[in-house]
């Protein structure tokens, strides 16, 4: 139910219904991301995935820049508007939480907090997936990210990348 309405928020924020609202905060949250990538987080094809940033991109919200190791690949970035598009949706994502969890007492929200964690941390199957469950994350208030904290100890390329 939470999940649904914080889809159904942050869309109406994004400058179109779907995936362009998780694109748009993914990219605010890993900045430089491939097509691949950004398909793997969103949920999309490949094909689909060009579609959806031709059209951010057509919109001035987001711009392919060469990447800097592979000439074959682009590197999208949010442009200065694409970043105030993705602070709208995460602001209505973060309101929608807020909203759910306002009948919690500090306390229960601390045992929500240490259960969710371990379940995300066991959930994690692999580097892609973190980007899945992250697509819609508000990284800067993520301040100690369960998921980076568990492929750092899987020893899953230390961090994400973009290539992975």
């Amino acid at each position: 139910m939470v999940s649904d309405d914080i889809v159904r928020a942050s869309s109406s924020r994004a400058p179109e219904a779907g995936p362009a609202a998780s694109a748009l905060a993914l990219l605010a949250h890993k900045p430089g991301l491939s097509i691949r990538m950004l398909a793997v987080g969103v949920g999309l094809s490949h094909a689909g995935t060009v579609r959806l940033v031709d059209r951010l991109a057509t919109e001035g919200l987001i711009e392919r820049r060469e990447h800097s190791t592979d000439g074959r690949t682009r590197s999208l970035y949010l442009t200065p508007a694409g970043k105030v598009a993705s602070d709208e949706v995460l602001v209505s994502r973060d309101h929608v939480i807020a909203e759910g969890l306002s009948i919690l007492t500090p306390d229960e929200l601390k045992i929500l907090c240490d259960i969710a964690e371990r379940v995300l941390r066991n959930r994690l199957e692999s580097l892609e997936h973190s980007y899945r469950i992250c697509r819609l994350c508000c990284y800067a208030g993520c301040t100690n990210c369960p998921i980076d904290a568990e492929l750092h100890e899987r020893d899953v390329n230390g961090e994400r990348n973009d290539d992975a």
